[in-house]
């Protein structure tokens, strides 16, 4: 048995999916339709910090315009997450920022049907709201992959269990 404050200050650790609109910007996005998201993750945060950390897996798939090919971003990306208002946002309502890196693979349709593997970035931020035994998201990033033309902005509504 924890003492109290031990207990209080312990991680909670939640496990996120999410799917939603993709955005492709830039060159990216002159060559490419709008296109989905999927994403699955793992995070924690201590129940005293506005610091958290979410690792996920994401894909993206866009149609490129005049053809029937698609083009793809997919990933692993480590994340910083703070949340922008005093409390836990496991258990209210609250805005966030979120932003990290990770190893992207892309193909891009327009240009070659080669798969390319790049470091990148992402930042955004989202809301995040309570339901009745998890919550619920709503978050954008905006996601740069290096060597590439590869940008894009998924726009996702997300779970946390």
């Amino acid at each position: 048995v924890l003492p109290g404050s031990s207990r209080a200050q312990s991680n909670t650790t939640h496990f996120n999916i999410a799917a939603g609109l993709t955005l492709p910007t830039g060159e990216f996005g002159n060559d490419n339709d709008a296109g989905y998201n999927l994403i699955l993750g793992i995070g924690a945060k201590p129940r005293t910090s506005q610091l958290g950390f979410r690792a996920e897996g994401m894909f993206n798939e866009f149609n490129a315009h005049g053809t029937t090919e698609k083009s793809r971003a997919a990933g692993i990306t480590g994340n910083v997450t703070y949340d922008l208002t005093a409390g836990n946002r496991t258990n209210a309502s609250g805005l966030f920022v979120i932003g990290g890196i990770g190893y992207y693979s892309t193909r891009d349709a327009s240009f070659t049907t080669r798969t390319e593997s790049n470091i990148g970035w992402n930042v955004g931020g989202g809301f995040q709201f309570p339901l009745t035994g998890f919550s619920g998201y709503v978050e954008a990033r905006y996601h740069t992959v290096s060597n590439t033309d590869v940008r894009f902005v998924p726009i996702s509504f997300g779970l946390l269990f």
